[in-house]
């Protein structure tokens, strides 16, 4: 019971953390949209940008609840069935306001597309966390990039940015709530260091695992799904 209420607390702790950190990405594009509201020429697109961040805040909300429930309990793990191209190309429009302000190009590419069985909104907390951890870091006039395709042991996607890289002794820390690797990259950009985080708890309860190594230059993040979750999706 003890162990139990531990967890519980754990957990709840969590939630709140992740709470705060997930809400500032959305929160600063609402911001950006508004200021562009002023502009005749990119309202349309502002009223869009804002109607589609709203929705956003609701199912972030939902997916952090989800996070938080799977790990006190997996039965409440949701298993769909997720196009992943559909998922990935939802993440770049949605990254693509950040992308623009920080001047950085978001390249996007895949063998075929690819479904899995797993939760759609932790799966996109994963991959966008990593996506928007690669921007944050990103020179401006620079790219980063978002990868899929087969390998030995499953699915295989690849987030890489250009910038200062991890130290290699910090590379596995990097996943640890809080941690924040002392020198340029974060000094410089700030950060929680709750991102990678709650995308490492999502990538595990589907199974699957992350890992980053340094790109030289640049870092890169790689999930990898097991071969029983993913399959081709039927085009």
């Amino acid at each position: 019971m003890a162990d139990r209420i531990q967890t519980l607390l754990g957990a709840e702790r969590r939630l709140l953390a992740d709470i705060s950190h997930e809400l500032r990405s959305p929160l600063a594009r609402l911001s950006v949209a508004t200021e562009l509201l002023e502009d005749p020429e990119e309202r349309e697109i502002a009223r869009a940008q804002i109607r589609r961040e709203t929705e956003r805040l609701n199912q972030l909300i939902g997916g952090l609840l989800e996070v938080t429930r799977a790990e006190g309990d997996p039965s409440h793990l949701r298993h769909d069935t997720v196009n992943l191209h559909s998922l990935f190309l939802d993440i770049v429009h949605d990254c693509s306001f950040e992308a623009r302000e920080r001047q950085v190009e978001i390249r996007y590419a895949t063998e075929k597309e690819w479904r899995v069985e797993g939760d759609p909104e932790l799966l996109r907390r994963a991959v966008e966390n990593a996506l928007r951890n690669a921007l944050r870091y990103a020179p401006s006039g620079s790219a980063v990039s978002l990868d899929c395709k087969s390998s030995d042991e499953g699915l295989l996607i690849e987030v890489r940015d250009f910038g200062p890289g991890v130290p290699e002794e910090e590379l596995e820390r990097i996943f640890d709530p809080f941690f924040r690797v002392e020198n340029d990259r974060n000094r410089c950009q700030g950060g929680a260091g709750l991102g990678l985080s709650i995308a490492r708890r999502a990538v595990e309860l589907h199974g699957g695992h992350i890992r980053a190594r340094n790109g030289r230059p640049g870092l890169l993040v790689q999930i990898r799904l097991p071969l029983s979750v993913a399959a081709p999706a039927i085009v």
